[in-house]
């Protein structure tokens, strides 16, 4: 069993895991201008020789083809 974390020491990792989203709010949002989504997940193991890992995934459109459907529809709306 001593190498497995205990009961408290699992509690005190989740707790880290959401401060570090919080402390990093900004960062896993990010800045890109046709944001679509933002998954964040963290994994926690009970074996010692693991630490917990955060997983960020962000979605977004190109700005290019975006833009380019905006003024595509834009057009189509003039005819």
């Amino acid at each position: 069993m001593n190498n497995l974390y205990s009961r408290e020491e699992l509690l005190t990792q989740i707790k880290n895991c959401g401060q570090s989203i919080i402390d990093n709010a900004e960062s896993i949002l990010g800045d890109e201008r046709y944001f679509m989504r933002v998954n964040v997940s963290f994994d926690i193991l009970r074996l010692r020789a693991e630490i917990p890992k955060l997983e960020i995934k962000r979605e977004f459109t190109p700005e290019k083809e975006f833009e380019d459907e905006l003024t595509y529809n834009e057009l189509k709306k003039g005819e």
